[in-house]
Order: structure tokens, then sequence, then C-alpha cells
């Protein structure tokens, strides 16, 4: 079992890419792998990027695997073939187990890129291990992950967490356990990035979350070939996008209950992105992030993008049909559409018991110092989810009416006489409403009705105020 995708790619040079990948086989792979080969066996995605631990992490990988012959690794290198020379000079034992191929890193597309064309080394190993390239392990952390995974409450669950951190000289390993993952919303450029609560103590049970970490997931080997990563998206898209896309295939990504692997987060040993000047590479890459942007922007529906090279192979790559984009909003308090969270959302209570597993503060709403997110209130969320059962026709004449009302309210306030000279074409608003989409109708008609009802709110309290004047005069 490979990954195959139902069509050709459109962008020529990376099919090539993509078919190269396909081809390869490491030194210790079999001519042609037997039905059944991949039982037992864990195929471990890396992306490297200049990286002078990359060579550290696959040497512990394999030591530390109780197993380490049923381990594969897949390996897209982007490096300097001779400012980096160094870094490969050392070498795991089991070099004859991993399938690697090496990109002038000038020529790299980022991450997604690498991670979609490392996935295409998979050859149906049973097991999915996706990680960074500066990682340290567990001993035994193949047991580990397995029994995990093995144990979750769905037969398609996904281990996701924030691994807690390893420190460079002398690789000292935190003591703190993976734990949960939150978001402070939507930042200035349109992302939507997590952050990670690492935990005094191993989790005691399995803890559904609707967001994951791409440096450190584990799953069925399956995964790959339903749900291939997208060449085309970003760094800064990465993680949502792939959460979003596996919740919408009906995955659950689960925290993971125990430690076996720590990540490196200081980069003081690394080359920095910005200490490589080449105008190709830093143009092609913004122009490939703008892309992305777009891209998730449409798939959120934030934005409606009709340019055909904004949305090429998206077919291959979109949003699932076993979830919806709705309920997805609805159980994190997430409103892709206008970007904006919840409270709850930033307090991570789409997690219940969230309170007794972690104890954190949110600076971006504690901290008055801080900027806070873009917020929508629970209840403008729970009423696009009621109105996501109405039909388009429903949906297109309550919210005709609506915008005819808001119009005559807005020339009343401004003490114009409301005739039919600014009276709207009721049954042209109604024939455009129709031609929209029934979750797009449901998210603007809550946006509209709670407006309406804060607007109506500061209206009786200024009423209550002036007759409370009046009674006192």
């Amino acid at each position: 079992m490979s990954l195959a995708l139902a069509h050709p790619l459109d962008d020529p040079q990376l099919q090539a890419q993509y078919e190269a990948a396909r081809a390869l086989r490491a030194a210790d792979d079999p001519e042609v792998f037997p039905e059944g080969w991949g039982e037992g066996r864990i195929f471990v995605s890396v992306a490297a990027f200049r990286d002078p631990e990359c060579q550290k992490t696959l040497v512990d990988l394999f030591e530390k695997a109780t197993h380490p012959e049923r381990v594969s690794v897949g390996l897209i290198w982007q490096h300097d073939p001779v400012e980096d020379e160094a870094f490969f000079a050392l070498q795991p034992a089991r070099r004859g187990q991993v399938r690697e191929m090496r990109f002038d890193w000038r020529d790299g597309l980022g991450v997604c890129w690498a991670r979609f064309l490392a996935q295409a080394l998979w050859r149906g190993e049973a097991y999915y291990l996706q990680i960074d390239s500066h990682m340290k392990f567990e001993p035994g952390w193949d047991e580990i992950l397995i029994a995990d995974l093995d144990a979750c409450p769905s037969d398609k669950a996904i281990l996701a967490s924030a691994p807690p951190p390893y420190l460079t000289p002398g690789d000292t390993l935190s003591d703190l356990y993976p734990g949960v993952l939150r978001t402070d919303g939507f930042e200035q450029s349109g992302a939507l990035r997590f952050t990670g609560l690492w935990l005094p103590k191993a989790l005691e049970r399995y803890v559904r979350m609707p967001f994951l970490l791409a440096g450190a997931l584990f799953a069925p080997g399956r995964l790959i070939a339903e749900l291939p990563y997208d060449p085309y998206a970003a760094f800064s898209t990465e993680e949502v996008t792939y959460a979003l896309r596996a919740f919408t295939h009906g995955w659950d990504i689960y925290a993971a209950p125990r430690r076996s692997v720590w990540h490196q987060y200081k980069r003081d040993n690394r080359v920095k992105r910005g200490d490589m000047a080449d105008l190709g590479f830093q143009n092609r890459n913004t122009e490939w992030t703008t892309r992305a942007f777009h891209r998730f922007n449409h798939m959120t529906g934030h934005t409606t993008v009709l340019d055909q090279p904004i949305l090429v192979d998206l077919d291959l790559f979109d949003l699932g049909t076993e979830r919806t984009l709705a309920e997805y909003e609805a159980w994190t308090g997430i409103d892709f559409r206008y970007k904006r969270i919840t409270v709850d959302c930033a307090r991570a209570r789409f997690i219940p018991d969230i309170d007794d597993i972690a104890s954190f503060s949110v600076p971006v709403l504690d901290d008055p110092a801080k900027v806070r997110p873009a917020l929508v209130e629970p209840e403008e969320m729970r009423l696009r989810e009621a109105l996501s059962g109405w039909e388009v026709p429903q949906l297109a004449e309550e919210l005709a009416s609506l915008l005819i009302e808001l119009d005559r309210q807005r020339h009343l306030r401004a003490g114009k006489k409301v005739g039919a000279v600014y009276a709207p074409d009721r049954a042209k608003l109604v024939a455009d409403f129709s031609s929209w989409e029934r979750y797009a109708l449901a998210c603007e008609l809550a946006k509209l009705s709670w407006t309406v009802h804060l607007l109506n709110t500061i209206d009786d309290m200024q009423s209550g105020l002036s007759g409370g004047a009046a009674a006192a005069g």
C-alpha cells in the first residue's frame, strides 16, 4: 500500500517529485512489499530544514525503540550541500531503513510540501508517526504509542500533544508531561495558532481535542491514504487546516496520555531562515504562503475564491463530508467566517473538565495590557447552529426582511423620512441570497440578528436612563 491520489497533480514539477517519492526504496526495503508486510511496523515522517539535530533525532529514534527493526523513516532533507555537510557526519546504525530525498534548501516549498512528499514514502506500515527533525525519545516509545493508540475509544483516532521540551547542549529532558492544546484566537495575519499546556503528571484518561501540533502525531497508517497532506498549504495554515480536515473526515484527536517524545523549542543551534539571503527563495515562499491563506479562507468560508490557481487540486485536499464545518465551530467556539472565538474557546472549555486537568491563565483575556482577540458571544454561535437547520428559501427571506428593517431604522435614527426612495428591492435581495450556500446564510443571519439584539438592548438601557432622569426631575 502507498499514497495514491485520485488524479495527477496539476503542478508538473510537484507531480514528478511525488512519483519519485513513491518509487523510492531504502536499502533494506524488499524489492516487492508482500501483503501483510506492514503489520506491526511504524512509518516515521520527518521534514528537515537545515537542522543539525536531524541526524541525532534519527539515531535516538532507532536506539530507543523496543523493536527498531519494525521502524521505517521517510525523510525529506532540505539542506545546503556545502555549508551543512557536517550535519550528515552522524548516521543512524539502521541507515538502510531510511527512505530519504534531499533538496537544496533554495528549492524548498515549505513544511507542508515536505510532509506531503514524506507521506509519499510510506509503504503500508500499520502505524504512522509524524515528527519534527529535532526530537528525543522515551525508551520503548514504539510500544508506548502503539498501546496508547490501540486503547483509544475511537477506531479513527489520532494521538497528538505538545511534547515537553529538551534543551541543547546537553540534551536535558524536561520532567513535564504532554498535555492538551488551546488557542488565543486569530492572529493579525489571519492564522489560528495553537499552544500547548504541559502537565506535571500524565493524563489519567483519554482527552478528546479539536487541535493538533504537526510535530508530534501518531495514527494508523491508513490516515496517510485517507488524509494526505496538502502540499499547497503553508506553515501558518498547516495545523489548523489538518485538524479541521481530520475532523470533517471523521477522525478523532486525543491528547497523548503518556510521554514518548520531547521536542526542541529553543533554536539557538539552528540556521535562522532570516539569515539566508536568497531573493528567489523568499519570493517563492511568500507567494506560496499567500496562496495558502487564500485557500484556507476559501475552505472555511471567510472568502469565496474563484481564481483557479488558488484552488489547484483542492478536490484532493479539501474538507471531508463525514462531519461539517458547522459542527466543528459549534464544538470549539471558533468562528472562521469572521475570524473570532468565544471566551470559552480561549479557556479550552471544549474540554468539559479542563479545570480539573490543567490550571492556566489566558493572558489575552486576563492581562489588561494585552490586546484581546476578536470575540464572539456563545449566544450568537448557538443561534448560528440553530439557523443552519433552516432551508435556503427561509433563510433568504428572513435575511432580506432583517436588512430592510435595519435600513429603515438607520434612516429613522438619522432623522430622515422613510419613503419609497429608500426602500430596498426585496425581490432582488431574496434572489441574491438564494444563490448563497445555506451555512453562509445562517452565519450572516445569526450575526445580524445578534447585532439587532445588542442595538435593542442599548436602546432599552438608554430609554430606562432617560425615564429615570425624567422621574427624578
